[in-house]
């Protein structure tokens, strides 16, 4: 194939271009950037297709929106001139091409012409591109004999590439000395999980017995929870208790009073009030009868002179004895009750070691939340403070013991010499690997020898024999060495040495994770002390008490505060008692002259003063009795004593009560029945109240109910240290058995060394894969060596001596090795030429090989301006080279170069010079 025209009428930055192409030499000139690529992409792209996105590396696409694309004129020796055309927008960028004769074709007819050019071979060996330029004076000898060899007798670097790239992809894999292949690391980390397994096994009973324990701990942890909750729910009731204690006395006064008079019939009220109205009355004509007469007494007793001065006054007086009494048992109750809270008060200072001025605090329920949410932050950091320092302890001795054996072991690996050191990282293989190896060495020999029966081609039997020889040479090996390895002693080895290495970073990382958990526990401890100090201050609390037993103590503070504030109403209500009954003694002093009022209380001065009217009266009696002045009188006056001691003695007799022994007590009698049926209405109601509170069967006293408070409190605490205790195990024990859970359980551990080894063997076949593949390719290297090398080094000769000018006049092969000899017989390694002469015989090997596959591969050779650096001599021979290997294969150059137009000017070449309106 010749190309013979270039017809662009749209691709970069051409337009409605034409170029015409001589068949032997053509020359496209330009500056750089003037469009030498672009005519070389359009080339390409028309013989071969449009890139797909992925391959583009710079997009050609017009400039000004013309069509996209083109159409080429090539020579076939077989059909003439063929135009193909192709077009981006038009039938999907597929190509049509033309014969001279006009038979049309598609993609599939230029593909079956050009075959076996494909763009591949295009590239790879038609086209000198700059990017193909290698570095012949960075390879050493090895790589710069293989890679001549390898252009010369396929026509580009392709199959050292492949060789390297299987070279590499199983070196990635496996190395017999090596940590980062990936089979390396999978057999260490199968041989870490193995001693895991052995470690969980050893373990397993102890898992058990923690997993157990754990259980255990959660159940007494409910129990203790549950008590827990009823000591609070008991300490409410207590609470409670103490809250409702004045209704509590007053219910018991009312209950005492109900028990000592039995409530009586309303008929018997009835004849009691009657029978009272009745001596009322009589003591009222009694009194008018000794008040008529009192004139007419000769009365000598200055006492009962001032009585009757003060008669109205002392009638009065009588009428608020029953007050008096009552406010005096009401003050007496008011006094117990304030004894029992100041015992109270008493009791839980001395026992919480308090003071009036550390329990006078006002928490709002918003910052006792507050508190509550930080004391479970505290002791949670408090434990998990704990636990992380008793395991950063154990991991410290850890890592000093595992130091102390890596240093063992380093000793011990510093006396074993090197060369051993080495040869043993060379037999690291393990057996298994082997076996796997040999058997698909076998297997694969197998379908080689297949393939070579069916295809009836002789050099696969090659491949065959070495594939085969391998496995069993494997096989052999590895049974040795499985043989050894069970007679052999336990040393030391690089292996143990990096996986105990391992381990110890492990346990390095692990302590560094706790202390960055210790700092963050630290610092977060520190946040909370500032606003616990912040309280602290504020509310008299201690430092040196954890916020739990500040909330523990706050409804202590609460208790004694409201025991303070029942101390206070009940020494207001005495206050007031006293005052009404100072009020009471104070209508008295008057009389302080006749009555002892000095020293007494109220009730005692009323008392008195009852006894003295009764003696004044008793006084006029025995007075008016003793008269001799009117016999009537007497008489009317003993018949209305008589009367009234009938009444009296007829009241008592109809009260039927042994605590009822006056009129007095008859009067309070009949009050307390008056006011029996309120009592009973206001004790029903305060039953309501206290029922639920109070086991009314029962006596309670303050003091009693606060010793009660003291000890459930106790109990309180008692179980929440028990439940913290057990919180704290149960947290020690979770972190243990995180730990244990860490390498997993033995189900888990036995099928993660299933996955492993199944993930080896995929591995390792991969491994066996390149090294095949790379065996395979050398094989074919030296097949294609066997058949062809002695007319590609005849060629390589007659092409180096033209460009060298006789300077070098044959390349040869001795002993696997290239040389070149000189003119002068001496023999040169290829390593020691120069490095244009390293390029010269480069640049001949690839123009060998496109000479001796001429026939195979009709396409022209496209040299870019890169491979054209040569200077001006060595340039000239360069192009009389190309000149006769024009005659026979097309040359397409790209140059920006001067040199290059004149020499192609000097011999009346084809020239087409671009333009650079536009950048490339």
């Amino acid at each position: 194939m010749k190309l013979l025209q270039l017809k662009i009428d749209g691709f970069g930055k051409f337009n409605n271009q034409v170029f015409d192409v001589n068949s032997q030499n053509q020359l496209f000139f330009g500056e750089n950037e003037a469009g030498k690529s672009t005519v070389y992409q359009f080339i390409r792209t028309i013989l071969f297709g449009f890139p797909k996105k992925r391959e583009m590396i710079r997009d050609f696409t017009p400039v000004n929106g013309a069509i996209y694309g083109g159409k080429i004129i090539f020579e076939d020796k077989l059909h003439g001139k063929v135009t193909v055309e192709r077009y981006k927008e038009k039938n999907k960028g597929q190509a049509a091409i033309q014969f001279e004769n006009g038979q049309l074709g598609n993609e599939l007819t230029l593909e079956k012409l050009l075959a076996p050019l494909t763009k591949e071979t295009f590239d790879q060996i038609f086209s000198f591109q700059q990017e193909q330029l290698v570095e012949l004076n960075q390879m050493n000898e090895v790589r710069l004999q293989h890679l001549l060899l390898t252009v010369g007798l396929t026509g580009s670097e392709r199959l050292t590439k492949m060789s390297d790239v299987f070279l590499k992809e199983r070196q990635k894999l496996f190395k017999p000395s090596g940590r980062i292949p990936e089979i390396n690391q999978r057999l260490r980390q199968l041989k870490k999980l193995e001693q895991q397994i052995e470690l969980v096994e050893s373990q397993e009973a102890t898992y058990q017995v923690k997993r157990q324990r754990m259980s255990e701990l959660t159940q007494l942890i409910n129990n203790a929870d549950k008590d827990k909750n009823r000591q609070s729910e008991l300490e409410k009731t207590i609470l409670e208790q103490q809250k409702r204690f004045p209704m509590y006395i007053e219910w018991e006064s009312l209950m005492k009073e109900l028990s000592s008079d039995v409530e009586a019939p309303s008929t018997k009220i009835e004849s009691v009030k009657h029978g009272l109205n009745n001596h009322r009355f009589l003591l009222n004509k009694e009194k008018e009868l000794l008040e008529s007469q009192s004139s007419n007494l000769e009365v000598e007793s200055p006492a009962y002179q001032f009585y009757l001065e003060n008669q109205s006054i002392f009638d009065d007086l009588l009428e608020d004895q029953l007050a008096v009494e009552s406010m005096t048992e009401r003050r007496q109750l008011l006094e117990e009750q304030l004894g029992e809270y100041r015992k109270s008060k008493e009791t839980l200072y001395e026992k919480y070691r308090l003071s009036e001025e550390k329990i006078n605090i006002d928490l709002s329920p918003e910052v006792e939340e507050e508190i509550l949410a930080l004391a479970k932050s505290e002791e949670e950091l408090v434990r998990e403070k704990v636990i992380l320092s008793n395991e950063k302890s154990r991991l410290v001795i850890k890592q000093k013991d595992m130091d102390t054996q890596l240093t063992t072991v380093e000793n011990q690996l510093a006396v074993i010499p090197t060369d051993e050191v080495e040869n043993d990282s060379k037999k690291m293989t393990d057996p298994l690997s082997k076996k796997l190896f040999s058997g698909l060495s076998i297997a694969v020999s197998l379908l080689f020898l297949s393939l070579a029966v069916v295809l009836k081609i002789n050099w696969i039997y090659i491949p065959v024999v070495a594939l085969f020889g391998l496995g069993i040479y494997g096989f052999l090996t590895a049974n040795k060495a499985s043989s050894k390895e069970k007679h052999a002693s336990k040393e030391v080895t690089q292996e143990d040495y990096l996986l105990q290495l391992t381990a110890s970073d492990e346990v390095e990382h692990s302590l560094h994770e706790l202390e960055s958990q210790l700092a963050d526990i630290e610092a977060k401890i520190v946040t909370l002390q500032d606003k616990k100090q912040e309280w602290a201050d504020r509310y008299g609390f201690s430092m040196k008490e954890t916020m739990t037993l500040w909330l523990s103590r706050i409804p202590i503070y609460m208790q004694l505060q409201d025991i303070q504030e029942k101390e206070e109403e009940m020494k207001k209500n005495l206050a007031d008692a006293d005052r009404v009954l100072h009020s009471y003694a104070e209508l008295l002093t008057f009389s302080k002259q006749w009555i002892p009022i000095e020293n007494k209380s109220t009730k005692e001065i009323y008392h008195e003063m009852k006894r003295f009217v009764d003696e004044q009266q008793t006084y006029l009696k025995d007075k008016a009795m003793a008269s001799n002045n009117q016999q009537n009188f007497q008489g009317q006056l003993h018949s209305v004593k008589k009367q009234v001691e009938k009444s009296e003695q007829d009241l008592l007799a109809l009260v039927g009560n042994s605590t009822v022994s006056s009129i007095e007590d008859v009067n309070i009698w009949l009050k307390k029945q008056e006011l029996s049926k309120q009592s009973q209405s206001r004790i029903e109601e305060l039953e309501v109240t206290l029922g639920g509170y109070f086991d009314l069967t029962k006596r309670y006293t303050l003091v009693d109910i606060n010793h009660h408070l003291i000890s459930v409190k106790n109990r309180e605490d008692d179980y929440l240290e028990t439940i913290n205790q057990h919180q704290d195990e149960f947290q020690t024990l979770k972190y243990e058995l995180s730990q244990m859970e860490k390498n997993g359980s033995l189900d888990t551990l036995y099928q993660e060394r299933e996955n492993k080894l199944s993930t080896i063997k995929e591995l390792s076949d991969q491994w066996i894969t390149n090294k095949i593949a790379e065996e395979l390719t050398q094989d074919v290297f030296q097949y294609l060596s066997d058949q062809q090398l002695p007319a590609l080094l005849a060629t390589v000769t007659s092409y180096f001596k033209i460009l060298t000018e006789g300077t070098y006049f044959k390349v040869f092969v001795k002993n696997n090795q290239l040389y070149v000899r000189d003119k002068e017989q001496k023999v040169w390694p290829i390593i020691q030429l120069s490095t244009g002469a390293k390029d010269q015989l480069y640049t001949a090997f690839r123009l060998a090989f496109i000479h001796l596959h001429t026939e195979d591969y009709e396409a022209p050779v496209i040299i870019d301006d890169g491979w054209l650096h040569f200077d001006a001599k060595r340039k000239l021979t360069l192009f009389k080279l190309l000149d006769g290997f024009s005659k026979q294969t097309q040359v397409i150059c790209l140059s920006s170069d001067q040199a290059v137009k004149s020499y192609f000017e000097t011999h009346d070449l084809s020239i087409v010079t671009i333009g650079r309106d536009e950048a490339m």
